[in-house]
């Protein structure tokens, strides 16, 4: 059964361009880069010794401003094209991320999670649209192997993580595994 499975998950990959491997090999590496989320609340508290209030307030404006750049990045690709906004979106986002690090105040932390985020997560619309553009057989199936990607960048780096490390438990993550293997 696990080998029907896994031979029915390899052969819905075949026919993709290489320029939507490039997409989801870009995509991953993007997605990936949140792994490190769950360990920022962590990071927060025991170190820099926010309060458990102050740690949700600086998660809420990490949530908004992920939506609002998902919002915006499919609007500026509708206006200045999608290529821009992710060369954008991915540059900027790496070099925000990095500059993070030097901020230590809650105001600070606040803002700057919400513009790095607003930025970052301009790139998933832009993405999406490149990738309708340049591929018809993946605008058919976009959605299933672009969550794969996502999934496994978002949550698969820290399930593995935490599964070997004692902070979590694998089991938690693996409804998504099941969902796209088994589908």
């Amino acid at each position: 059964m696990l080998q029907k499975a896994f031979k029915r998950y390899i052969d819905s990959f075949r026919g993709f361009t290489k320029e939507i491997w490039i997409l989801t090999l870009i995509t991953f590496i993007n997605r990936a880069g949140t792994m490190v989320l769950p360990f920022l609340s962590k990071y927060l508290k025991e170190d820099l010794h926010f309060s458990y209030g102050e740690v949700g307030w600086i998660m809420v404006c990490f949530g908004f401003g992920s939506m609002i750049g998902s919002w915006l990045g499919g609007k500026l690709s509708d206006k200045i094209g999608f290529y821009k906004i992710m060369i954008f979106s991915l540059f900027t986002s790496g070099v925000l991320i990095f500059c993070i690090q030097f901020i230590t105040s809650f105001i600070g932390l606040c803002l700057g999670m919400f513009v790095v985020m607003i930025i970052a997560d301009m790139f998933r619309p832009a993405m999406y649209v490149s990738a309708g553009d340049v591929c018809f057989a993946w605008r058919v199936r976009k959605t299933r192997k672009q969550n794969t990607c996502f999934y496994i960048g978002s949550f698969g780096g820290e399930s593995w993580f935490c599964s070997g490390t004692g902070f979590g438990r694998l089991d938690y993550y693996g409804n998504w595994i099941q969902r796209i293997v088994l589908d």
